[in-house]
């Protein structure tokens, strides 16, 4: 895995259990636009602010042409994470490799304390350029949502008395995408939260899967731990996150997202 991906891991997480929670929405077939909206506006402002310790164990046998190691490789991060409204956060990798990334608005920023080094981007002007996402990351909405994808909605009767019925989102892509075929969110009825993500190629191939795990914190259900299985041409990779010491509308200041 390279570099790169490994630093972008943890927030582009977040943004996909953003997207899931935004398409419980579509659960309720007869309310309007305006109100899921609504609902969706009053559910994510319950959480103002929130900050996580995480550890995150890859294990992978995707083998690159210049590789000759043959056995599955295993790799431990180690994070902290802030996060405040829908544009301030800051992800603090600690180990293996030691890296901030401060994302306030419209500016993004990217730290190496050892070395000193320091990038600061303009997402606004890198958005116009062309470049879609770089401003929206864990910011997407219902309309970006539905910009992309068309949604359908069925349900899972309990298999049992006392069972949780389950709602299956699926989103399939507006324009024809060779690597996404569609995605699916499987919504636990007591939580409103997705317990299941999986995503398939155009030939409908699984290409991703991922279960999550919620605890209620000041009356919201937050992740605490996440396991994925990535499948791709080269190997397989096995991805599990646990977020520790998580904390709750504790009152961050912003200047913890200070762009310098």
């Amino acid at each position: 895995m390279s570099t790169r991906h490994k630093k972008s891991f943890l927030p582009g997480l977040f943004s996909v259990v953003f997207v899931f929670h935004l398409t419980t929405a579509l659960l309720a077939q007869d309310l309007s636009l305006q109100e899921i909206i609504d609902k969706l506006q009053a559910n994510q402002s319950k959480i103002q602010d929130m900050y996580a310790e995480t550890t995150t164990k890859i294990t992978s046998n995707i083998q690159l042409p210049t590789d000759n190691k043959k056995q599955p490789q295993t790799m431990v991060q180690k994070a902290r994470m802030w996060t405040k409204g829908q544009d301030k956060s800051k992800i603090e990798m600690l180990s293996p490799m030691k890296q901030t990334t401060i994302t306030n608005g419209d500016k993004m920023a990217i730290s190496n304390p050892e070395t000193g080094q320091k990038m600061v981007q303009d997402l606004k002007k890198i958005k116009d350029q062309g470049i879609k996402g770089a401003r929206d990351q864990g910011q997407m909405n219902l309309e970006k949502a539905k910009e992309f994808f068309d949604f359908s909605v069925r349900k899972l009767e309990a298999l049992k008395p006392g069972d949780l019925e389950t709602y299956i989102v699926t989103g399939v892509p507006k324009k024809e995408n060779k690597f996404l075929g569609k995605m699916e969110f499987f919504i636990d009825s007591d939580k409103w939260a997705p317990v299941r993500i999986v995503m398939l190629d155009a030939k409908g191939k699984q290409i991703n899967e991922t279960k999550i795990e919620y605890a209620q914190m000041s009356g919201v259900w937050v992740p605490v731990k996440s396991q994925s299985v990535v499948n791709t041409p080269m190997g397989k990779m096995d991805v599990e996150m646990d977020y520790n010491n998580v904390r709750v509308n504790q009152g961050i200041k912003d200047s913890e997202f200070k762009v310098e």
